[in-house]
């Protein structure tokens, strides 16, 4: 037995630690929301509705987390670095885009500006775009498509699910609304 595979065991359980603890206590919170009493109303969700459905995604990003990181600690580990180029990384600071902050936060404001106008869908679909660009994101199809399934997502969601009603925009943008709240069965 080399002396590395005697770590191994020790490697793994230490890279998924943290995830079994977020995993445990999303378990732990996902009874307690279980647990809430309240009085069901016809066609509402519950209270415990909300935070069940993030503690889902919580446990199954930690679950994730759990599997990748003991599949990432069996390979073999990286090369040895010299103290040198330890020294060189701790001194050499992190790059900061202030002016990308800024830009952020003017497209933000551009973004709520818009809403009414361009209507949730086509605005969203563009702020994720440029937010994603402006982010480093150099893929175009990849960006377009996932800025696509954000804004349904998100519309679906807050339409059907929260029941929360969208600014449509004005004519012509409203007329893309009108028919993807029909295709998603909004009335």
């Amino acid at each position: 037995m080399t002396p590395g595979a005697a770590t191994m065991p020790l490697r793994r359980l230490q890279a998924a630690a943290p995830y079994v603890v977020v995993l445990a206590v999303g378990i732990f919170l996902y009874i307690q929301a279980d647990n809430f009493e309240f009085e069901q109303a016809s066609g509402r969700i519950g209270p415990g509705a909300w935070p069940k459905i993030i503690l889902v995604m919580m446990m199954a990003t930690a679950l994730w987390g759990v599997v990748s990181s003991a599949l990432r600690a069996g390979h073999t580990a990286p090369e040895a670095v010299s103290e040198a180029e330890q020294d060189e990384a701790l001194t050499q600071l992190p790059e900061i885009y202030p002016a990308l902050v800024w830009i952020a936060v003017a497209l933000t404001i551009a973004y709520l500006l818009l809403l009414p106008i361009l209507g949730f869908f086509i605005a969203t679909i563009v702020y994720t775009c440029v937010l994603m660009y402006l982010g480093h994101y150099r893929r175009p199809l990849r960006v377009a498509l996932l800025s696509l399934a954000i804004a349904l997502c998100f519309m679906f969601m807050f339409m059907r699910v929260v029941y929360v009603s969208l600014p449509p925009g004005v004519a012509p943008f409203d007329q893309l609304s009108y028919a993807l709240m029909a295709a998603m069965g909004v009335h």
